[in-house]
This record gives C-alpha cells, structure tokens and sequence, in this order.
C-alpha cells in the first residue's frame, strides 16, 4: 500500500469550503490516520499529533452536520411561509 501524507489531506479537509466536499475530505484523512496509525514505527510525539487531528476532524464532521442539519431547517420553514 503506498504511503499516503496524511498531513496534506488533514490540511484539505480543514481548509475546504464546499459542504459537498467536506465529507470526502474529512473520510480520506481518517483513511490516511488510521493507516499512519498503524504503521509500527509511528513514534510517541507522532502518535500525540495523529490523535489531535483525529479531535479535530471529529470536531469538524460534527460541526459541519450542525451546520447541514441547521441549513435544511431553515429551508423548510422559508417553504412554509
């Protein structure tokens, strides 16, 4: 499997500004976590780091579901009126 930086693709789903998008970018750099996690020379410091990203992606995921759930909301409440 080749080595894929997870660093680059934390850094896109942190900076992606499409809704549509988000979901896949946030995917691909949990597939890339979880993958560099797994690795048996993952050092302590490099552990600490994949784990805060890990935080933060989760943070975003949830974020964005909000955001999503909220936007459809008034959505419907503009049909209504």
């Amino acid at each position: 499997m080749p080595h894929i930086d997870w660093r680059k693709l934390y850094e896109a789903a942190m900076l992606e500004m499409n809704p549509d998008k988000l979901a896949i970018c946030i995917g691909a750099a949990e597939q890339a976590l979880a993958q560099q996690e797994s690795s048996p020379d993952v050092t302590r410091l490099e552990r600490r780091k994949l784990a805060d990203a890990r935080s933060m992606l989760n943070s975003l995921s949830r974020i964005a579901s909000e955001g999503k759930r909220e936007h459809m909301t008034q959505r419907y409440f503009a049909a209504k009126l």
